[in-house]
């Protein structure tokens, strides 16, 4: 049975600029909000708990009635698709967390408006790339049913802090200019280095 697609008419400020999106009859819709309020979210309930660094986009708030999530993109560390876009048309997905009050298929619906958002707002970008944790136990289900593609599997490597912040290996080395094994553990007691799972990368063709 096809699936049931719903109007997603654009929401517009009063210069006429794209600032979001909206699925009237689910009652959801995404819109540009202040970029503390996107923070707090993301850091008090995505897994990571921390916010996008490199921001693009990182200041999208989820409403159906009230505030159930925020989405937050970057520029990403690894923007070039081998011969296919150049890297200023490539953006990276980074954290998307929405309550768990919302109703099923929320999802999907949400990363429809994202999607729609993007190539309205920012038409200059032609794809997004996002990460599914293994580690964490995502396995990229919300990606396929948005018709990402899995396009490679990446080993596992970031270091998990006590604090349960993840760091990926090139944000420590920016943050102390190392990856010294004894420098860390000093630095950081508990400190554990995860290399099993993997991290698939997708991508969405916009």
């Amino acid at each position: 049975m096809a699936r049931k697609r719903y109007k997603k008419p654009p929401i517009y400020d009063l210069a006429g600029r794209c600032i979001g999106y909206e699925a009237p009859e689910k009652g959801i819709r995404i819109i540009e909000c202040e970029k503390a309020e996107a923070d707090r979210i993301i850091c008090q309930h995505h897994y990571s708990h921390k916010v996008t660094q490199n921001s693009f986009v990182s200041q999208l708030g989820v409403y159906q009635g009230r505030v159930e999530g925020a989405l937050q993109c970057g520029y990403g560390i690894r923007p070039k698709i081998k011969g296919e876009y150049r890297p200023e048309e490539v953006r990276e997905f980074d954290r998307m967390w929405l309550s768990d009050t919302m109703p099923k298929f929320s999802e999907t619906i949400v990363l429809s408006l994202f999607h729609h958002y993007m190539r309205l707002a920012h038409p200059e970008v032609k794809v997004l790339i996002s990460y599914a944790d293994t580690t964490a136990g995502n396995n990229g289900t919300i990606y396929r049913a948005a018709n990402y593609e899995l396009i490679d599997r990446l080993r596992a490597d970031f270091y998990l802090l006590p604090s349960g912040e993840r760091v990926h290996p090139v944000s420590m080395w920016h943050r102390h200019g190392t990856r010294a094994w004894d420098f860390l553990q000093r630095q950081y007691p508990g400190i554990v280095h995860i290399r099993d799972g993997y991290q698939l990368k997708f991508i969405k063709r916009l």
